[in-house]
């Protein structure tokens, strides 16, 4: 019995038809060739080779039980469930060994005259006979003939049949299209598949013949084709298959497969070739991977197929395979009435909004947040990422996500919205949703985005008493727009790293001078750019909440990436992915944590070791009951009952700085005691205690008796963005003209100015 998780599907082709063989972790190569024997009825063990295709690798020999071996080993590796094994007749392996065994005749007669001409040389070429390989000593004996045992001229020999060595081998390549020139082969051949496998075939057939075809007739129960050139040459190759009534098959009825035309070929870019067809083909790869890049599928056609395709007939036949894969995109969108209720029904206490043009029914905005998510976050610090990303679906859109950090400092997905567009009314629906589930839990918030303009105001407006931070990296790359290259990327890097000091400054006055030398550098850029940006919200030393050292939303881009390959599928489809991805992370976190027995988190005892580490050689004085001298570099205070520490490490992080363990340590207390809970592991177990339920299938499961009807939105054509766009607040980079000298967002050819 072949367990379902360990088994995998070889496909084996031999000729024009496929046959399936189930393979097992104990799987034999005596096992697949009679399998193969008794399948197909014409082959007998021996009278065969295989090889089978890996991903970059279209040709692997197996020929044993090693390579059966190693064959499984890379599928599972390589989280590949089917692999495609071909079988080839070895009738040109036969001609070869024909040729050998001819080659080595002549070579046994020609040492037998040069026995009766010369026993010395005769002595000397038996030896060298027994030593070297039967080819080899017809090279030498060959040699001989030509230049009596000429030294160069035996290795020019050598060399140049090492060379038709290397040619044979290149020609042994076999493409997964060789495969198509059987798919037409008589009359009476069936197709199950009715018209749509006949004609997919049939210009397979073609591409692999290298020849073009018109269809004379081509409906749903009859198909004529005549070769392309039959006007200009005469040619008489023609097929015509129609349908049987009877069981719906395809049948050839006539077949003239004698091409009478010139110049019949396998071309590598042949015009019989269609998205629809390419479609066919990569429809398996679409569904294990959505994501793939149409690139990726012009590689792969190159490499495995040995045909040349164009760019936009691989991303349209990706489009059409997603099609056949997840349905009509336009159609998810009337699920989600039904998704929504399924939803808030399965798992109890969560939030699903979704709203639509009152006027055109049509899709405008999604929010989701499931109900263990809610439960979890009270158990992670009150702190929220948000950031946004762009929709690779057909409809486009953008997905807004809020995005928390657990005990063990690994991202928890928290909220996400689907909005039409990222603008002030989006990002202020997303925020009075989020409130609607933070409010209850009452705890302030510190949120961390970019620097948006609209993500301002819709916190000081929903969220009046959170604080809100500014994302580093974000405000780095807008401080470097404001230098153009000519001033050298020396230069801008110098500004860049004295805007972090001051970020990074851990008092007001340590701010304050690095902002001196960061204005004396940077002159009328930098004092445009800090205008506009209020110190509280960026600067470490006059940040008002407490953001637990967090200065960059790394959390929130980790969510993006993770449901990266999900964003280019409909939107049903995708909010079940993301759903099913958190229920395993949550699931599969509960269980982690079920294992851990230390205090904290793995990750902060980890941190906690270091500390003790750094300041194991440090000393300290006691100056009260709580408040300590710590004598490292530089003498600290450290206040244990209010958590204070003069190198201000410990209020910034919110864990105890090096400085604060040794005090502890002096005093004779307990390290847990001094770390906050959201760091603890009975802490990180309650954040996923609430597991994420099951949903029924949505592709049958319809919401009954709803007036509710969404449409999907309006869309321009042509293929969606993929690269996420600068945010509002991302200022674009400024431009001097050579002409005028003016900075503007103009050069010398589009210069207006009049002299």
């Amino acid at each position: 019995m072949i367990r379902m998780e360990s088994a995998r599907i070889a496909r084996c082709s031999y000729r024009a038809v496929t046959v399936m063989i189930a393979l097992s972790e104990h799987s034999k190569y005596v096992d697949i060739c009679n399998e193969i024997c008794l399948r197909f009825k014409e082959l007998k063990v021996g009278s065969y080779e295989l090889t089978y295709s890996l991903p970059e690798h279209p040709t692997c020999l197996l020929q044993s039980d090693m390579d059966m071996h190693l064959m499984l080993m890379c599928l599972s590796m390589l989280k590949i469930s089917f692999v495609d094994i071909l079988v080839k007749d070895l009738v040109s392996s036969n001609n070869e060994d024909g040729d050998h065994t001819t080659s080595n005749q002549a070579a046994s007669n020609h040492e037998s005259s040069n026995h009766s001409a010369s026993n010395h040389k005769a002595s000397n070429h038996s030896a060298s006979n027994h030593a070297v390989s039967n080819q080899e000593a017809s090279n030498l004996s060959a040699s001989n003939h030509v230049a009596s045992s000429s030294c160069m001229v035996e290795n020019s020999a050598i060399d140049e049949n090492e060379h038709l060595d290397n040619s044979r081998l290149h020609e042994s390549i076999a493409y997964l299209s060789e495969g198509w020139k059987e798919y037409i082969n008589h009359e009476g051949q069936k197709f199950v598949g009715g018209v749509i496998e006949f004609r997919n075939k049939l210009r397979k057939y073609a591409v692999g013949m290298g020849f073009r075809f018109v269809y004379q007739s081509n409906d749903k129960s009859r198909v004529i084709a005549d070769c392309f050139k039959k006007k200009s040459d005469g040619c008489k190759w023609r097929v015509y298959a129609s349908l049987c009534q009877a069981n719906g098959f395809f049948y050839i009825r006539t077949l003239n497969n004698v091409h009478t035309c010139m110049g019949v070929g396998r071309e590598k870019k042949s015009k019989m070739i269609t998205s629809k067809m390419i479609s066919s083909i990569v429809v398996d790869k679409i569904r294990e991977k959505p994501s793939i890049k149409p690139i990726d599928i012009v590689k792969d056609f190159k490499q495995n197929y040995g045909l040349e395709i164009s760019y936009y007939n691989a991303w349209y036949a990706k489009e059409l395979a997603k099609s056949e894969v997840h349905g009509d995109e336009s159609l998810s969108y009337s699920q989600l009435v039904w998704y929504r209720d399924a939803l808030v029904s399965t798992n109890p206490g969560s939030s699903c909004v979704v709203e639509c043009d009152p006027k055109t029914s049509r899709f405008r905005r999604l929010f989701v947040c499931y109900g263990a998510c809610i439960e979890g976050f009270q158990w992670c610090r009150p702190l929220l990422f948000i950031d946004e990303t762009f929709l690779k679906s057909k409809y486009k859109g953008q997905l807004i996500g809020a995005t928390g950090k657990n005990g063990n400092q690994g991202f928890f997905p928290f909220a996400f919205a689907i909005v039409d567009s990222e603008n002030k009314e989006n990002w202020s629906w997303f925020f009075e949703n989020l409130a609607k589930v933070l409010t209850p839990q009452g705890r302030t918030i510190t949120f961390v985005s970019d620097h948006n303009k609209d993500v301002i105001e819709a916190v000081s407006n929903i969220f009046p008493t959170s604080h809100h931070a500014f994302c580093l990296n974000h405000l780095k790359e807008k401080l470097g727009s404001k230098y153009p290259p000519t001033n050298g990327k020396l230069f801008r890097d110098g500004i860049v790293e004295r805007f972090m000091k001051c970020a990074h400054a851990p008092t007001e006055a340590a701010f304050e001078f690095n902002m001196r030398n960061l204005k004396e550098e940077g002159g009328a850029p930098v004092q445009t750019f800090l205008d506009n940006l209020p110190k509280e919200n960026w600067s470490s030393a006059h940040f008002k909440g407490n953001r637990y050292g967090e200065m960059c939303k790394n959390a929130s881009e980790s969510f993006h990436s993770w449901i990266l390959e999900l964003c280019a599928l409909p939107i049903c489809q995708m909010l079940e992915g993301i759903r099913i991805k958190l229920m395993v992370m949550v699931s599969e976190r509960s269980r982690e944590a079920g294992q851990w027995c230390s205090v904290l988190c793995p990750e902060m005892e980890k941190t906690l070791s270091e500390m003790l580490t750094v300041g194991q050689h440090w000393n300290a004085s006691r100056s009260s009951t709580s408040v300590f001298e710590v004598h490292a570099e530089v003498s600290v205070m450290v206040d244990l009952v209010n958590h204070f520490c003069s190198c201000h490490d410990w209020q910034i992080k919110g864990f105890p700085c090096a400085h604060a363990l040794v005090a502890v340590q002096k005093n004779s207390g307990c390290m847990y005691d001094y770390i906050d809970d959201y760091f603890k592991l009975s802490y990180y177990r309650r954040s996923y205690a609430t597991l994420i339920s099951p949903i029924p299938d949505t592709k049958d499961m319809m919401h009954e008796g709803s007036e509710d009807v969404i449409l999907p939105p309006l869309i321009k054509k042509g293929r969606p963005r993929t690269k996420t766009i600068k945010s509002v607040g991302k200022v674009p980079r400024a431009i001097t003209c050579s002409r005028c000298g003016a900075v503007a967002r103009h050069n010398k050819k589009t210069c207006t100015a009049k002299f």
